[in-house]
């Protein structure tokens, strides 16, 4: 059975965004990058709420010395997550509600529709299962 993936917050994804960045990253320099006005000038002691908050679900690893802070899922896993939880609670599951919005609102792109086509022409063709 696959472990299930705790939801995170906006403000708990900016900071795994930055500790998928470097790999790993010390709870100190978690806070000091978030206190520069440029990333939003939060106060320390906010970010290490976030961080404890991250331990606490599971979502990261704390060790010593130090307070390193160690992811326990990927950035794919995660995403993949949040966004199937958006659909499940938005579209009601269907993907294909989701595109059919999108393509009928013309809110993608002639360039975003020939991506999404050629993504799913090697899909089905079995390409690159990354791509």
């Amino acid at each position: 059975m696959q472990q299930e993936i705790p939801k995170v917050t906006e403000r708990e994804l900016e900071i795994m965004e930055i500790i998928w960045k470097n790999k790993e990253m010390f709870a100190v320099d978690i806070a000091a990058h978030f206190l520069k006005p440029e990333n939003g000038a939060h106060f320390k002691n906010t970010t290490y709420t976030f961080i404890k908050r991250l331990v606490e679900k599971g979502i990261i690893e704390r060790r010593e010395p130090g307070f390193n802070c160690v992811p326990l899922f990927g950035r794919d896993e995660i995403l993949i997550s949040e966004t199937k939880s958006f659909i499940d609670r938005v579209y009601q599951g269907s993907f294909n509600q989701l595109f059919s919005q999108f393509i009928k609102n013309k809110a993608l792109s002639n360039g975003e529709l020939k991506e999404l086509q050629d993504l799913i022409d090697k899909t089905v063709k079995g390409g690159d299962e990354n791509a």
